[in-house]
């Protein structure tokens, strides 16, 4: 880049801010000298970049970004692109990543696709026409023409919220469907026999269909009934609704989501039904509130926020030193709290 332009780049026409010019007249060093430092280049001495430094510090230069990511080809910025930011959840795994992401001199540019697979194929090439280095995207279920347009432009990849080492994609999250299994068997140890899971849609999410898959699989010689809804408080309550007025009632809810969950734990309270005693409620993230809820509510601890860092963390050693991005299994526990206990006598 021309170098009058460089200076002009640094601020608005007819300001004062410097560039790489005002560096160089300081230090006496040449612009090309200058322009190694500000590139983060190797071969420069340390007594040099140290004089360059102090001599930004002193005249308030900022570098300009757009013209160092021409010259260095690097934005130094990752992708994601996640369900919603309606849940705590996401927003939890999101502060993991970019506390992890600010640590090695990286950014985070984000993008919501609450509509699916075609919204989120749409917002990646959105984001990947901004130069992100490297993507987040969530679970191992996509368009195909985005894993064609990932694997074509060779942009390091990472899924999360699942565990699926076999995918094409490193995963990097836990395993939805055994998770499922085992919340399950803790109902089934405290006695229930009659149970009722309460879930989000489906379609296009493989992370539920995971943990119904689980669930079907952990009440095996049982009879539960599966009820569907849309993935809110609002679906926890309507799904609890059709769940009271729909036959015999079950001692015990299982919902997928701790969203479903406080919906859930809303309408019984509503209807006097009381939790534990008459039905036992177990949700699934541990989210800010399950510890404080009426009753606190028991539930499956998930690792976003670690599972943020070591997503993050991944992509820099991939772009920063050509490791490979493995697969990896988060572990996440039952968290027992107020909520559950064992079925009413004769029940």
């Amino acid at each position: 880049m021309d170098d009058k332009r460089s200076d002009r780049a640094n601020g608005p026409r007819g300001s004062k801010r410097p560039g790489v010019r005002a560096i160089a007249k300081a230090t006496g060093l040449s612009v090309a000298t200058v322009s190694r430092v500000l590139n983060d280049a190797t071969n420069v001495r340390a007594d040099t970049r140290a004089r360059v430094t102090a001599a930004m510090r002193d005249l308030g230069f900022r570098p300009n970004p757009a013209a160092r990511a021409l010259s260095t080809n690097r934005t130094r910025t990752i992708g994601a692109v996640v369900p919603t930011l309606s849940h705590s959840i996401f927003t939890r795994f999101l502060d993991g990543a970019e506390q992890e992401l600010a640590r090695h001199g990286y950014a985070l540019v984000l993008a919501t696709a609450e509509l699916g697979r075609a919204q989120e194929f749409q917002r990646v090439k959105e984001i990947m026409n901004l130069g992100v280095e490297g993507l987040i995207v969530s679970g191992a279920t996509h368009d195909p023409g985005l894993l064609e347009l990932i694997s074509s432009q060779h942009l390091p990849t990472v899924c999360i919220s699942i565990y699926q080492p076999e995918f094409e994609l490193a995963t990097i999250g836990y395993d939805n469907e055994d998770l499922a299994f085992r919340a399950m068997g803790f109902l089934r140890e405290l006695g229930h026999r009659s149970i009722a899971v309460i879930h989000g849609p489906q379609e296009e999410n493989d992370r539920t269909q995971l943990r119904v898959k689980g669930a079907k699989r952990g009440a095996k010689g049982l009879k539960p009934r599966f009820f569907e809804t849309s993935l809110d408080v609002g679906g926890g309550v309507e799904a609890t609704a059709r769940m009271l007025t729909g036959g015999q009632r079950p001692t015990a809810l299982l919902c997928v989501s701790d969203v479903l969950a406080m919906g859930a734990l809303f309408e019984l309270s509503r209807h006097g039904v009381k939790v534990p005693e008459d039905v036992s409620v177990m949700g699934f993230d541990d989210l800010d509130w399950a510890g404080v809820s009426t009753p606190p509510l028991t539930t499956i601890r998930l690792p976003t926020k670690s599972m943020g860092r070591r997503a993050a963390g991944a992509l820099v050693e991939n772009l920063d030193h050509n490791k490979p991005i493995p697969s990896e299994l988060l572990d996440a526990e039952i968290v027992v709290r107020e909520s559950t206990a064992p079925p009413p006598k004769g029940a």
